[in-house]
Parts: C-alpha cells; structure tokens; sequence
C-alpha cells in the first residue's frame, strides 16, 4: 500500500515550505548544546539544571523544535517553570544563548530553514524572559531611561543604529571582574578593539555607563544593567564606560572563526 499524504497539519507546519526535517533538528540540537557545554557562561547554568540527564533533555529539546516548527506535538513539558525556577538566570544569558543558537543554525541548516529557526528562538526567548520577570515579580527588563546629560550627548538625527555580533564569532578571552574600585584606567578614557575584534561588557550586579564616542556613530549612551542585554563593542569603534556607584561587571573578547587579530583591550 502506497503511503498516504502527508497530514494536514505537516502542511502547515512552517518547517514544512523551508525543508526542515528530523535530522535536521537533531543536528541542530545536539550541534547548539555541545557549544553549550563548552561556554564559560551558560555552561554552569545548564550543567547544573541537566545533571546527568543529558541524552534525556537532548531528545527532549529534538520534540520541542519538531513540535515548533513541524508541528508534530511530540513534545511534553513546561519550560517557562523550569526556567523560572533558576535563580541564576539573567537577560544576558539569553544573549548568549541566541548567539549561539543562530550561530549554530547558520552552520547546520539552509538559509530559511536557519531563519526560521531563529525568529522562532528570538520569540521563545523573549517569552521565556517576560514570563520569568512575572514568576520573579517584577517588570520586564527594558533599557533604562538616560539622564538628561546623556540625552543632549545624542544625535538629533535619531539613534545610533543596531550593530550585532556577527554569527561566526567566537569567545576567546575575557577580562578579570572589575567593580567601581578596581575598573582600569583604561576603560574609562575613550579607547577602542583592534580591527575583527568584538567585545560583550557584562554586568552581574550594580550598572554601568556605556557610551559611544567615535565619529562614525551617533554618539550614545546606555545605561547596563544585570536585566538587561551586555553592551556590544564593535571592532575600531571608540568608547567607554562609567561606574554609577557599586557595579560588578566583566568583558569578553570575540573574533571570528576566519580571521586571528591581535587581542585588543576594552
């Protein structure tokens, strides 16, 4: 007997039109956790949570993308509880995690399949992230508001424009945990990375002024903070920071996988 059609729900499913199948989702899952478990940040985060049940949550997260994106309902769980229930967890590891993930996306699939899974993963994270704020009772992480000093150092023109790590960066060195005391001179004058060198400022606990000082962008100035996203250096591009009173962060260095600059300092 011929095999019938394939079910109405598999035509619907988005993967369907970009060519995703199962194998595909299992060499993304296992592609994107075995960079995981490699990462300084989340690696901590996931060993801790997962234990030794990996081979359980790898075929756990295969159902869960085969549910989202083929529709096939194999997956059975409540993620926003386990992810609720990790106090360690912060905005600027979902950064990374969808750093990571779109990396491995890029690598492991076709183009549309990989945009695809990334705008879902993109969705997932900022669910995950508001749902996690309400479990903790408070606010959803959301920039916060600059003073009027830092307002008037802003381009009339409009914002400086959205930069990104690029998909093939990597990690390769990160600096010691500076707090307002310790903070080198360095960081607080305008200085920049050296050509193909990318840089994440992570603060873990106070904030930190980040601010953009170079003729080729508009000037700007964030004010980082533990809730919300590291600040991004982009290679060449001049800029510093200042401590606001007790503040705690660190800065890891990128490069991409084609290219091996010298380290620069941020």
């Amino acid at each position: 007997m011929n095999a019938g059609p394939v079910s109405d729900r598999a035509h619907l499913a988005p993967g369907h039109a970009v060519g995703v199948t199962e194998d595909m989702i299992h060499d993304l899952v296992h592609g994107f956790y075995a960079k995981v478990r490699a990462d300084p940040a989340l690696a901590p985060i996931f060993n801790r949570a997962v234990g030794d049940g990996w081979d359980r949550h790898l075929a756990k997260m295969c159902d869960f993308w085969s549910s989202v994106v083929l529709m096939t309902g194999r997956f059975k769980g409540a993620p926003m509880a386990t992810h609720a229930r990790l106090p360690q967890l912060r905005a600027t590891h979902f950064v990374r995690w969808l750093h990571l993930f779109a990396q491995t996306a890029s690598t492991v699939c076709p183009p549309e399949a990989a945009a695809l899974f990334v705008a879902k993963s993109q969705i997932i994270a900022q669910s995950l992230q508001l749902g996690i704020d309400a479990a903790r009772g408070r606010a959803a992480a959301t920039p916060t508001p600059m003073g009027s000093q830092e307002r008037a150092q802003v381009s009339a023109s409009g914002p400086p424009a959205r930069a990104s790590l690029p998909l093939d960066a990597f990690a390769y060195r990160r600096t010691d945990l500076f707090n307002e005391t310790t903070v080198p001179p360095g960081l607080l004058k305008a200085h920049s990375t050296k050509a193909g060198v990318w840089a994440l400022i992570h603060v873990i606990d106070g904030s930190l002024v980040y601010r953009i000082d170079d003729p080729r962008r508009l000037a700007s100035a964030t004010v980082l903070t533990p809730d919300g996203p590291p600040g991004l250096v982009e290679p060449t591009i001049l800029h510093f920071v200042e401590p606001r009173q007790r503040v705690r962060f660190y800065v890891e260095f990128y490069r991409r996988e084609t290219g091996s600059p010298s380290e620069g300092s941020s």
